[in-house]
């Protein structure tokens, strides 16, 4: 039998039978801990259940494992929804589960089975495009972390194609909508009246095809893996009953220990995995997500099982209630609401007799066998809660006992939920049974009996009020310094377990019964009045409120670390501790016999035979006692008893009793027995009995609603940080039950399993102990601010009379009290140890530094999207407003320098208070933003995507965010696309006019407004990272423009090839000069005239962008040259061996890479010599460029103050270093022969003009002067040419004679 766990008066008596010394200890259950064999023995041996031979147990814990881990492939899918399919079903990114579901996919279509290979021959062909598409990634999320509205209508662009189960009634309705014009509500709902058009649509598909094609995949898998699921149990129990296992059958199963909480388990987990299914994964969204899976996968996939799973997924049909409407989804994602769960479970039946069986199983027994845990009947209902889980789940099965059955209800309610309705699902997952029963009468009945309206509930809540304030008392009488010696342990363990039972049934019937969302209830239960007392208020209303269910969770699990720390350290000394006392209690024994002789000096007792001879055989008895024998402990402990009772009684002796030396000795003697009593009643079943107690499963997830009470209490007490080692450990019992079962089964799905539900942990550690480093980091924000604005800078040199000036001890001694109170916070976190959780060491300094680094990207990316943000309306542009609008972006840059500038200088202040390596979190997170920031800006220009969970600069630990466009960029994704915009816009042509030999773009009026000043301004502003990132994103925009040239030269200049080809022909050979030149250019010129604008574009933007390059590439250079000289030598030295040696270096591509990064980082290159493309001959090309030469120079006349070809007519969009720039780059992505031909064509151009010039200079023509000017523009134009492709003046002077071109310079 076992004893109850409260005071024993008979301290001897602990020895010999104590809480854990029944010797038929637990066996394994469901979370990974042990039970008492308290319960009638079972047919077969439980051991040899679960043996590696045994087929049965084997197929059944294989079950039980699968289901674990499918039940965590939920959770994990759920999280990385793509934001499309939640646009177009209409649920938001945060609470997208909790919202209505529609009614049009409920259960009509259970005859859709041969319809599928119907739909996919007749109407499927608008998919093929999708299911062609090849090499996407594994990313389950459209936009990783972002959740703002802006994201989710930029996904809404998608809805036009993601169909739900209507798409089956009528396939070909839905696929011709896509070939029509059709425009979304959202547009109308903006005014937007541009329809987009089908081309657009099938592009868009296409898009999203390639970015989403293996996510969508694993949502078909993970549905019919939960089919499998099912379908593999109907299998198991079918071979059972038909005797497969021979000596097994369902019966025989549910008397075996284990395989009775295995069956049990395996029904259970096929429920559970419908819930989640529904609750995380809504039926719009499933339905969305199969047909997609169905168009993509149609042609080359296999959709052999797209029938049973239809069945499975289709949706219910059910709204959920407002308040789960209103709620947010990371709050109460984890409280189910009432869902149609009858019909949901009938989609694929458990049989009958199986369902009723396990029904009855747990109802009448107690497969977990917690008794010795819980052992006080008025705790039965904790010690039942996993059974009571089980049975709420998989009377789904059995509608009709929740229906009719009101005796099986009662028994039932009264058994498992006479003092709770709030219960515990699954990985946190709660559910209020008053709102849940409410359909069924039976089940409804009996709970209401139960609850009596609110009578009961109010007892309840009182009772467990005074229960929080008795416990509060004992655990500060517990938890004072001093108190919680080995010795107090081992005298009151009763005691201390006890009050563990105790605060644990408080708090688990608190935190779970604050969830309610029962209207009637919720005011009982949770506060409605600011208390500000510690403890709950015992009086009226007995308040109890979240600040006092945070005290208690940390007070107890503070006990329960200490007291297993100290059972620990007991169990590992306990023989020395048996050993120590033995001995000191032999030697008084011996000590007292050698006092009787009486010989001793100063004994006043006369010699005694008979009590030396008692003494002495005692002091034997003593020395006999073993702690290795082969006796049970109880024997032992018998033993120990009889020498106490033996002490006790001699003491009656006269000799003795007056004797006080004597009296004492034996009264010592007797405590030493007894603390070998105590100690070999120690053992492992306690600190597993206190790991049962100390569960809180339950409330994995409830706990993320006390986040900001524990944030408050360690902003007004930094210390309390060392109470939070406790709490999270104690959190950490909600890894057993999933990961139990599949480390039995040696599963290779437990480690990954682990790593889930240990990082969602893990990331609640983060969240609770984030306000550390956001307190450290407001600090820091106000000595940035400080140093920015209120502190002087010290000169190199300063006046010993102004010295006190710039000393400014006021703002100074500011500076030491805030870094004296970021060392106070610093301590709290850095004095915690490393605690292990499921596997994962969560180190407090990491934590701290992570934090930091969160906060610091946090500040950044905010100053970065808040200051560069420009003001240019592209409608009403004028020159004045351009130039103040360059004014006022140069103003954010130099604002922004000063900002970043004081953050950084903060972070070197304090890095050593708390520390950290300030400067190189500082750098390194500054890389990382610029780089994350452009790699989203470059999506714009990319087919496939880089979605945030494949990015390398993003990150779940310390995340980066994403900001909404802005009204006047809305094509600019995040501020360094308007920066890129920013440059653009300051140097359009239609404006400016760039001169090399300046550096700069330059007003009408002579004054810059884009030079090596502005770079410069850029870089203080956003440092290396941020310049390279710009260099980044116009090499994309190049290659974007570059991209639309080839393909307006396929689709438009390829009509007009043989043109091309009868001109080049007219013109051979280019050394020659034609007869009827002048004829063959005036045709071409205005046959080609149509192709001119586009090819002027394209010309101007590379161009612009090359230019800009250049710039920022000078910029990189001279900053490397006094900031990191060394390395901008090494890596030129190794740039030239490797040209030299015309091969690639030895390496991974990354590191080659990496290099690459890092001779761009210092100005390495010349950014004219990139190749940005490969692509096919373009045939006629140097042609069709000199008719665009020919058309654009009469256009331009050479500027002598800025050194090239300006605009001849204010206002047009041309300039000439731009253009010249751009044709170079679009000759350098071809074969040197192109440039060379074009060269040859302009040439002869030339000298033609030379020809004509003369001729009409002898008859005085008045064309000549213009022409001369013509002649003169092209000259230049060439050598610029020459000089910016880096070819010599030598490759001109083969068409152009020197002579011509010197006797050209002094035309008028």
């Amino acid at each position: 039998m076992l004893m109850q766990m409260g005071e024993v008066n008979d301290t001897a008596a602990e020895a010999s039978v104590g809480e854990g010394d029944n010797p038929s200890r637990r066996g394994p259950s469901v979370d990974g801990r042990t039970s008492s064999s308290t319960d009638r023995k079972s047919s077969s041996n439980s051991g040899t259940f679960l043996a590696p031979e045994n087929l049965c147990g084997q197929t059944l814990l294989s079950l039980v494992g699968n289901g674990h881990s499918i039940s965590a492939d939920i959770r994990i899918l759920s999280e990385r929804i793509p934001s499309a399919f939640l646009a177009a079903a209409n649920l938001p990114r945060s609470g997208h589960r909790d919202l209505a579901e529609k009614k049009g996919g409920a259960d009509n279509n259970d005859s859709k089975g041969s319809l599928f290979m119907n739909i996919f021959q007749s109407s499927h062909g608008g998919a093929s495009g999708d299911s062609k598409s090849r090499g996407a990634n594994s990313s389950s999320s459209a936009d990783g972390g972002a959740s703002s509205k802006n994201d989710m209508e930029e996904a809404r662009k998608y809805a036009p194609f993601l169909f739900d189960f209507s798409y089956l009634h009528n396939p070909e309705e839905h696929e011709a909508s896509l070939a029509l014009p059709a425009s979304s509500n959202e547009e109308e709902a903006n005014g937007n009246a541009k329809n987009a058009s089908s081309e657009n649509l099938l592009e868009l598909e296409r898009e999203f095809a390639v970015n989403h094609r293996q996510s969508i995949g694993e949502y078909y898998e993970l549905f019919f893996s939960i089919y499998n699921y099912q379908k593999e149990l109907n299998r198991f129990v079918e071979d059972l009953t038909r005797g497969f296992y021979i000596q097994y059958t369902v019966e025989s199963v549910l008397l075996d220990s284990e395989g009775r909480a295995l069956l049990c388990e395996a029904v259970w987990l096929a429920g559970v995995m419908l819930i989640l299914m529904e609750r995380l994964l809504p039926g719009p969204l499933r339905e969305r997500l199969i047909i997609a899976y169905f168009r993509l996968f149609g042609r080359d996939g296999d959709i052999s099982r797209i029938d049973v799973i239809c069945k499975l997924c289709k949706s219910t049909g059910i709204v959920p209630p407002a308040s789960a409407l209103s709620a947010c989804f990371s709050t109460h994602k984890s409280h189910k609401y009432p869902m149609d769960e009858e019909k949901l479970f009938l989609r694929y039946p458990l049989p009958a007799d199986l369902i009723r069986n396990v029904v009855g199983c747990l109802i009448s027994d107690d497969i977990y066998r917690q008794s010795s845990a819980f052992p006080n009947i008025d705790h039965r209902s904790t010690r039942l809660s996993r059974q009571a889980s089980m049975l709420y789940v998989i009377l789904f099965f059995d509608p009709i006992v929740l229906r009719e059955e009101s005796a099986k209800m009662r028994e039932i309610v009264d058994k498992y939920f006479h003092d709770n309705w709030v219960i515990h699902v699954y990985a946190g997952m709660t559910v209020d049974l008053s709102l849940e029963w409410n359909r069924f009468p039976a089940a409804k009945s009996a709970l209401d009996n139960v609850l009596h309206d609110s009578d009961n509930v109010k007892r309840m809540h009182i009772n467990n009020a005074k229960l929080i304030g008795q416990c509060m008392a004992e655990l500060r009488a517990y938890l004072t310094m001093g108190i919680l010696t080995d010795a107090f342990v081992l005298d009151n363990r009763h005691d201390l377990l006890n009050c563990l039972r105790r605060c644990n049934i408080a708090i688990r019937w608190r935190v779970l019964h604050r969830r309610t969302t029962n209207a009637s209830y919720y005011p009982i239960v949770c506060a409605t009045e600011e208390v500000t007392t510690t403890d709950p208020k015992l009086e009226g209303n007995f308040v109890v409120n979240d600040t006092h269910v945070v005290s208690l969770i940390l007070l107890t699990s503070q006990l329960e670390l200490q007291l297993k720390e100290i059972f620990r350290e007991l169990l590992e000394k306990k023989e020395s501790i048996w050993i120590s006392c033995r001995q000191a209690a032999c030697g008084m024994m011996t000590s007292l016999a050698e006092y009787f002789k009486g010989d001793q000096t100063l004994a006043r007792v006369s010699r005694h035979d008979g009590l030396i001879e008692w003494f002495g055989n005692m002091a034997g008895e003593i020395g006999d006692l073993a702690y290795e024998s082969g006796d049970h402990f109880t024997v032992t402990g018998r033993k120990i008893q009889l020498c106490v009772q033996a002490l006790e009684e001699v003491e009656q002796y006269d000799l003795v009793d007056r004797d006080v030396q004597v009296k004492s000795f034996l009264q010592e003697a007797r405590g030493m027995l007894l603390q070998m009593a105590r100690a070999v009643g120690v053992n492992e079943e306690i600190c597993e009995d206190i790991r049962w107690i100390s569960d809180m499963s339950y409330g994995v997830e409830s706990m993320k609603s006390y986040v900001q009470i524990i944030h408050s209490r360690i902003s007004k007490d930094p210390s309390n940080v060392s109470l939070l080692q406790g709490f999270f450990l104690k959190l950490s019992s909600s890894l057993d039950a999933p990961v139990q079962r599949l480390d039995q089964l040696n599963s290779p799905d437990a480690a990954r399993v682990t790593d889930y539900y240990s990082s969602q942990l893990v990331a609640f550690v983060r969240n609770v102990l984030e306000i550390v480093p956001v307190s450290l980091f407001a600090i820091i924000v106000q000595m940035s601010d400080i140093i920015e604005r209120r502190l002087q800078r010290l000169p190199p040199k300063v006046q010993s009379d102004k010295l006190k000036a710039y000393a400014q001890p006021g703002e100074r001694y500011k500076l030491a009290m805030m870094a004296h109170e970021m060392s106070i916070f610093a301590d709290g976190i850095l004095e915690m140890e490393n605690t292990v959780i499921g596997g994962k060491e969560v180190n407090p300094r990491k934590l701290l530094d992570e934090g930091l680094r969160k906060e610091l990207v946090s500040h950044a990316s905010e100053l970065f999207n808040t200051l560069l943000q420009f003001d240019f309306a592209a409608d009403s542009e004028t020159v004045t407003s351009m130039i103040k609008h360059q004014a006022a972006a140069m103003r954010s840059l130099a604002s922004l320098a000063g900002r970043l500038e004081g953050f950084r200088s903060a972070l070197e202040c304090v890095e050593d208070y708390v520390c950290m390596h300030g400067l190189k979190i500082w750098h390194g997170e500054l890389s990382r933003i610029m780089s994350y920031y452009v790699e989203q800006e470059v999506n714009k220009y990319l087919l496939k995507k880089v979605l945030d969970a494949d990015s390398k600069f993003q990150s779940e630990i310390v995340p980066i965010p994403r900001f909404p466009r802005t009204q006047n960029e809305p094509s600019c994704i995040n501020f360094m696309g308007r920066v890129v915009s920013m440059l653009i816009k300051i140097t359009d042509a239609q404006y400016t006019t760039y001169s090399l030999e300046r550096s700069g773009w330059f007003m009408r009026d002579r004054s810059e407004v884009c030079g090596l000043k502005t770079v410069s301004l850029l870089r203080q502003a956003m440092g290396v990272y941020g310049l390279t990132g710009v260099d980044r994103l116009l090499c994309y925009r190049i290659l974007h423009e570059l991209h639309r040239f080839v393909k307006f030269f396929r689709t438009n200049v390829s009509k007009q090839g043989v043109l091309l080809e009868q001109l080049r022909d007219e013109l051979f050979p280019e050394w020659k000069n034609p007869s009827n030149a002048v004829a063959i250019y005036a045709s071409g010129s205005k046959k080609t005239e149509m192709l001119m604008l586009p090819m002027l574009t394209c010309f101007r933007r590379v161009g612009q962008a090359q230019l800009l390059r250049r710039m920022i590439r000078f910029e990189l250079k001279r900053c490397a040259r006094v900031d990191a000289k060394q390395l901008q030598h090494s890596l030129s030295t190794y740039n030239n061996a490797l040209l030299s040696a015309h091969q690639l270096p030895e390496g991974e591509p990354d590191d080659v890479k990496s290099i690459c990064g890092m001779s761009v980082a210092v100005g390495i290159g010349d950014p004219m010599e990139t190749i940005f493309m490969k692509t096919d001959p373009l045939e006629g090309l140097p042609v069709l460029m000199l008719f665009f030469v020919i058309t654009y120079v009469p256009k331009l006349s050479y500027n002598p103050y800025f050194g090239s070809l300006s605009k001849v007519k204010g206002g047009y969009p041309i300039d000439g270093w731009p253009i010249v720039a751009g044709i170079s780059t679009l000759l350098k992505q071809f074969h040197p022969s192109y440039a060379k031909s074009f060269l040859a064509y302009v040439g002869q151009f030339i000298r033609v003009s030379v020809q004509a010039y003369v001729a009409r200079r002898q008859r005085k023509n008045e064309d000549s002067n213009r022409l001369a000017a013509d002649l003169k523009n092209s000259l230049v134009l060439m050598e610029q040419f020459c000089d910016m492709s880096g070819l010599p003046s030598s490759a001109l002077y083969e068409h152009v004679p020197q002579y011509v071109i010197e006797l050209c310079g002094d035309l008028p």
